[in-house]
């Protein structure tokens, strides 16, 4: 092969490799974040969800406290997964509202085991240490979800009419004459 043939090779190489280096579509990494964080959330609500109805529906307050755990995780983990492609803020607040909740969850636990609460102490169980390694992945995924840099193309907030305007093709009209210069 002469040389330009092998820069040539070189370059195509090099080009096919930058192509294919990451999965394509864009945001593909704040797409993964959103659905593990949201499977996360319902994960921790589906082990919460047990426990409350396999006995601590019985247990005062904290049955209740179960029960408004569970609903709170179903509804934010669902909301983390119906923002993706709304304007930036309202996935960072579903985001960080998941993430709110798992370590708010982590410390009535660890709260509970410890010190006890409402008269009530827990005993580490199975079940427990699961719900509390899928709380700490949660917070995690969902803090870094919340924190992720805001791509160029995406709409921070929407306009009050509801959907943002379409960006236009064409530059602003540019007036021919000076300001103050009548005709």
């Amino acid at each position: 092969m002469t040389r330009r043939e092998t820069t040539t090779r070189q370059t195509m190489i090099a080009v096919a490799g930058k192509q294919h280096a990451e999965p394509p579509g864009p945001g593909w990494r704040a797409v993964m974040l959103r659905v593990a964080g949201a499977g996360l959330l319902i994960a921790a609500g589906a082990i919460h969800l047990d426990l409350y109805l396999t006995g601590y529906r019985t247990i005062p307050t904290i049955g209740w406290l179960f029960l408004l755990q569970v609903i709170a995780a179903f509804a934010l983990g669902l909301a983390v997964l119906a923002t993706a492609g709304r304007p930036v803020l309202a996935g960072r607040v579903a985001a960080a509202g998941g993430a709110a909740l798992a370590l708010a969850t982590l410390g009535g636990y660890l709260l509970t085991v410890w010190i006890g609460l409402f008269g009530f102490k827990e005993v580490r169980t199975t079940a427990g240490i699961a719900a509390g390694v899928i709380e700490v992945a949660a917070f995690a995924v969902l803090a870094a979800l919340a924190l992720a840099p805001v791509p160029a193309d995406a709409p921070v907030q929407a306009p009050a009419g509801g959907a943002a305007p379409a960006p236009s093709r064409f530059p602003a009209r540019i007036p021919l004459q000076p300001p103050g210069r009548q005709q």
